[in-house]
């Protein structure tokens, strides 16, 4: 299971929440505590894109896949890993 926070934005954050279970095969995904994403998953590998912000946006990519650490590339950068 992989559970983990990513934090976006310099000026304007936002808190981007992670909640993937390939044993119960779900994906869950909230933006400020608000669910945006909640998916069955039964692929090994899966992305999603979000855009986040109202004043500083940015575009967010999520790439979840089995048994690996979780990446997030933000405007198309790597910029974390859990």
């Amino acid at each position: 299971m992989v559970k983990g926070k990513f934090e976006v934005g310099e000026n304007e954050k936002h808190i981007i929440a992670v909640n993937a279970n390939p044993f119960l095969k779900y994906i869950r995904i909230e933006v400020d505590g608000k669910r945006v994403i909640d998916v069955p998953n039964f692929v090994p590998s899966r992305e999603f894109h979000l855009n986040v912000g109202e004043l500083e946006k940015h575009q967010v990519g999520i790439h979840i896949r089995a048994f690996s650490p979780v990446k997030l590339l933000v405007d198309g950068e790597e910029a974390q890993e859990i």
